[in-house]
């Protein structure tokens, strides 16, 4: 081809390519005119630009590209390299088996042809080349380099891989079952390490997963993967005509050209664990076009891996295996494996001859499935019947209770009432009664009311009621004013609808200035029988809540209530405050949530104090005391059935199941409840359930998407591997402490360094010498940190310092501390298995009796959470 001739198909490809395949088409047409070999040669471009073969395609695959034309070039140096041989060449480019010079080490190195990348492409490419270099995994072929030739034609050097596709591996060693799946495990640990990096492969298949002579694994061609941040976009391109893939490995998704997520990995690994074990493909693609090869895997249902394995072993056993395969196979991503950890803690499940999580399908799908196959057969009418009333039956029984709850809910905030006269004798009321107004409004069914502590901060002059309700997360704000007159003072209530930023009701009334508990029943009225109706509610749980009984114990009450900030009151006030406290409950012990904030006040001694164990008792006692004096209030109850599987046995100890049991007894009484939600998923957290958890940490969200309590949440998607996930639930509260100390924890398992180390590290245990490590402080000094490291009381905090003091090297000072956290109730199982910052405690002597103990801790659970009755929270050491 002359140059003139070539410059002009350049031309004409790089204005097509950025088109959409009728315009490109059109496009074509108009351009060439009647040179029809013009436009053969720029339509021939075009088809070979849309496979997206950017990076590491597989020389067998460039060798048969669709150009008959080829790029030689001769054996002379290249860089730093010396060329040996051409390993395969085509329409894209030339893969050459090449030598380091000054290393002698064999590498592949591959060049393409640079009329084939339009800008865009350019763009992506080098986007591309960025990501695998960050990427340093045994399993994972590397990239060494990568530039451009003077004339602008890209190239770059891979590890050689001197391996064969992972099923002739297997077909060669005749390997056994349990071979296979460790095999899969290793690819499976390759790619959750590329998710944790945000990167989707988009193309596993046996010919991309090479497996060494000595069974070390390989996962190359990344060529058409994806960064997580850019999979929205993946779902709008243009070029969707064009999708490069193999069909017999992807997912029904990605063969409809919709968006892909880190789920479609897991698809395609299923396919290669089911190829691998009945040692053939789960559908039958042959003599099969390639629109009734993907309608197939799209809509057929493949046979149970049973059913066609060459099987040796127990039914048992290979019913997991159905379970696994089918699990990871699931059409609908929703329904698969959550996650490659989740696929990985099945593998383990098996190979320990322990039962797998995937169940397989359900009665419900496989009736549906049935009635898809056979509608040729059944009345139409007769099967959509059937499969209404049991989908209606499922949707009562699973989701009911939490969308009803988030249908009818509405959320609300009071904020501190403003004192315009200035008076002095009126601030602590300020304060104190919009803290009354929530507790009131917290007995209303469907009404989210955030802690008037939350609302603690818009307490000045012409605050913006919009924009504090937008940053509260709510629906209605509630303010107010106070004002003495004579013997009376003089309050103005308002609700403001943040939306539309308009006031919806207001009142004004008197209270008598001096009697507190008259103006504590008179406030209670309006809000019952006034205000709560505004509001949307019609239903109380309780028609007599706690009233208090005696003015100073109730003055006292408000004068804490009023306090800024009860758990970081310096040593003298917080005594002197406790010391109120105990004298409001003597003068009136009917009084619960004064007991509350007394239990409250005694906890945070204890944790955070020098109150130690006489803290921790005092604490329960008055928790006892407050359900008992307000038996409606179901987040007392739930604090206190936490509070009791936390006990020594010796104090009326009830185990993590009677409290997980308790809660969700709760939980039917009162569904729209977020917090009871949360609750039930921090129980389960312990017991190790993360998939559990991570539901009712949603559930939480549904009913209530701002509420910051829910912030540990971000633990439970940590352990799980779903760190963006983890970041939503941080952002409910991104300044408390716990919610900076897991970030650390989500950008180190992420591999972002440079934005950990711009973080100032949080002073529990393990924190500052994670941060001292990455900031490659000398050994010795992180020896000595690592020494200083003990575990504290609460479980979960010596569980990440575990994983800390494994990821900085110290895996045997890391498993004393895990040790201790399973021993106090933290199952850590599955975490053990997939965190990876455990890598190095996991080689450790001792870590296989601890990950023993920390399973056997989650079976005990799962057996006794089935064993009725459940306790009574009333802190008595006898339970029905």
């Amino acid at each position: 081809m002359d140059p003139e001739r070539w410059e002009r198909v350049q031309e004409l490809f790089h204005r097509a390519v950025e088109l959409s395949g009728d315009e490109r088409s059109a496009f074509v047409r108009e351009a060439c005119g009647e040179d029809r070999s013009l436009a053969l040669e720029v339509e021939r471009m075009l088809a070979e630009d849309g496979r997206e073969w950017l990076l590491d395609h597989h020389a067998v695959d460039i060798a048969e590209a669709v150009s008959e034309d080829r790029l030689s070039m001769s054996f002379e140096e290249f860089s730093s390299y010396r060329l040996l041989r051409v390993v395969g060449e085509g329409g894209m480019g030339v893969v050459y088996l090449a030598e380091r010079r000054d290393l002698g080490n064999l590498v592949a190195i591959k060049l393409l042809r640079d009329a084939w990348l339009s800008p865009a492409r350019r763009e992506r490419f080098t986007a591309e080349q960025r990501t695998l270099a960050q990427f340093n995994h045994p399993s994972i072929a590397r990239l060494y380099d990568a530039s451009t030739l003077p004339d602008g034609t890209p190239w770059f050097v891979m590890e050689y891989v001197d391996g064969v596709p992972i099923t002739e591996y297997c077909q060669n060693h005749k390997c056994s079952v349990e071979e296979r799946l460790r095999l899969v495990r290793l690819v499976a640990e390759a790619v959750q390490y590329a998710h944790q990096h945000g990167v989707i492969h988009r193309d596993l298949k046996p010919s991309n997963i090479l497996v060494k002579r000595d069974g070390s694994v390989r996962l190359v061609d990344f060529g058409i993967a994806k960064q997580l941040d850019a999979v929205g976009q993946e779902a709008t391109h243009t070029r969707t005509a064009f999708r490069q893939m193999t069909t017999a490995y992807a997912s029904p998704e990605q063969l409809r050209g919709e968006a892909v997520s880190t789920l479609t990995d897991v698809y395609s690994l299923g396919v290669v664990l089911y190829e691998l074990l009945a040692e053939r493909l789960p559908f039958d693609l042959a003599g099969k076009s390639v629109a009734e090869a993907e309608r197939l895997i799209v809509t057929g249902e493949p046979p149970r891996l049973s059913s066609v394995a060459p099987r040796t072993g127990a039914r048992t056993w290979w019913a997991n295996l159905d379970s696994m395969c089918l699990t990871a196979m699931e059409k609908d991503p929703a329904r698969r494996y959550s996650s490659v950890a989740a696929m990985i803690r099945d593998i383990d499940h098996y190979l320990n001859r322990e039962p797998v999580e995937a169940r397989g399908d359900s009665w419900m799908t496989r009736l549906a499935r049935f009635s898809r196959r056979n509608f040729r057969r059944i009345s139409i009418a007769a099967t959509a019947a059937v499969l209404v009333a049991a989908t209606a039956a499922v949707t009562v029984l699973l989701t009911r209770k939490t969308q009803a709850a988030r249908q009818q809910s509405k959320t609300v905030a009071v904020l501190p009432f403003q004192n315009p006269a200035g008076d002095r004798s009126l601030d602590y009321l300020s304060a104190a009664l919009p803290e009354e107004i929530t507790r009131i409004l917290d007995y209303g069914r469907h009404l989210t009311v955030r802690t008037a502590q939350s609302a603690r901060k818009y307490n000045a002059a012409g605050v913006d009621l919009q924009k504090a309700g937008r940053q509260l997360g709510v629906d209605t704000i509630v303010s107010g004013r106070l004002m003495r007159a004579g013997d009376q003072v003089q309050m103005t209530l308002e609700l403001t609808d943040v939306e539309s930023n308009r006031l919806v009701w207001s009142d004004v009334f008197e209270v008598p200035s001096g009697n507190i508990v008259a103006m504590q029943a008179q406030v209670a009225a309006k809000t019952r029988r006034t205000m709560a109706p505004v509001l949307g509610v019609s239903e109380f749980v309780s028609d007599d809540p706690p009233q208090p009984k005696n003015e100073e114990a109730y003055k006292l009450y408000l004068e804490v209530l009023a306090e800024p900030d009860l758990v970081s009151l310096d040593p003298a006030l917080r005594k002197r405050t406790m010391n109120k406290l105990e004298r409001s409950v003597q003068l009136d012990p009917s009084f619960g949530p004064a007991w509350r904030i007394l239990s409250g006040m005694y906890s945070g001694l204890f944790w955070f104090g020098n109150g130690g164990e006489e803290a921790r008792r005092k604490s329960s006692a008055a928790l006892a005391k407050a359900v008992e004096a307000e038996p409606d209030n179901v987040i007392y109850k739930a604090d206190l059935l936490l509070d009791l599987s936390g006990r020594p046995v010796s104090e009326g100890r009830i185990t993590q199941a009677q409290a997980y049991r308790g809660v969700q007894d709760l939980l039917r009484q009162r569904p729209d409840r977020a917090r009871l939600h949360f609750l039930l998923s921090w129980i389960l957290r312990d017991a190790g359930l993360l998939d559990e958890s991570a539901r009712e940490c949603e559930a939480s969200m549904i009913i209530d998407a701002r509420d910051a309590g829910s912030r540990s949440c971000g633990i439970t998607f940590l352990l799980r591997g779903d760190y963006s996930r983890a970041q939503d639930f941080l952002r409910l509260d991104p300044e408390a402490e716990i919610s900076q100390a897991t970030l650390i924890d989500v950008l180190v398992d992420e591999g972002k360094t440079k934005e950990v180390l711009e973080r100032k590290p949080p002073q529990w245990s393990g924190y500052p010498m994670l941060l001292a490590y990455l900031r490659h402080r000398p050994a010795e000094e992180i020896d000595a940190m690592a020494a200083q490291v003990e575990p504290v009381s609460d479980p979960e905090p010596n569980y990440l310092s575990a994983a800390h003091l494994s990821y900085v090297g110290q895996g045997e000072r890391a498993l004393p501390l895990l040790k201790r956290a399973v021993e106090t109730g933290y199952c850590a199982y599955p975490g053990m298995d997939s965190d990876p910052m455990l890598a190095n405690a996991r080689s450790r002597p001792g870590f296989a009796e601890i990950r023993a103990e920390g399973l056997a801790c989650q079976e005990k659970f799962l057996r006794e959470r089935e064993r009725p009755p459940v306790p009574k929270p009333d802190g008595s050491k006898k339970h029905p």
